[in-house]
């Protein structure tokens, strides 16, 4: 028995669809904003678990998909997160020197002095090959 009374099974029906919407939410954001995917996914695992503890055998309608978007949405934002982090030094240089470019000729020029910065940063991690990204036909400056 909690503070609020007797769980019943409207009450932890309730808590499984919370579950399946914090989840949901979860990936969702976690394309947009890795933070809130991180913490909405954390959520919905402590409410599925608290949900599964609570229901001692009984049905709980969307826990077990609201727990596996939640990991799912934590995983992929803490690599999000970690490798925004990893480059972040490149990143933002790459984007500040974009922001003050006039010309086609300037965008590329600012191109060639960071994506080699970026690649030789995925080389000295990763242990690849030197020109690996270039050989396999990968063009990092293509997302920029």
């Amino acid at each position: 028995m909690n503070e609020q009374g007797p769980a019943t099974a409207e009450t932890k029906s309730r808590a499984g669809l919370r579950t399946l919407w914090l989840g949901l939410g979860a990936l969702i954001l976690m394309v947009w904003f890795p933070p809130a995917g991180f913490i909405l996914g954390v959520a919905a695992v402590v409410v599925a678990v608290r949900t599964r503890r609570a229901a001692k055998g009984t049905k709980t309608p969307g826990v077990i998909a609201g727990v596996v978007m939640g990991l799912i949405a934590v995983l992929f934002s803490a690599f999000s997160l970690t490798f925004s982090a990893f480059l972040y030094p490149e990143l933002s240089g790459l984007a500040e020197c974009q922001q003050t470019v006039n010309t086609e000729t300037d965008k590329q020029n600012c191109k060639d002095l960071w994506v080699p910065k970026i690649e030789s940063k995925f080389e000295s991690v990763l242990h690849l090959p030197d020109g690996f990204l270039e050989k396999n036909d990968i063009d990092l400056g293509a997302y920029f």
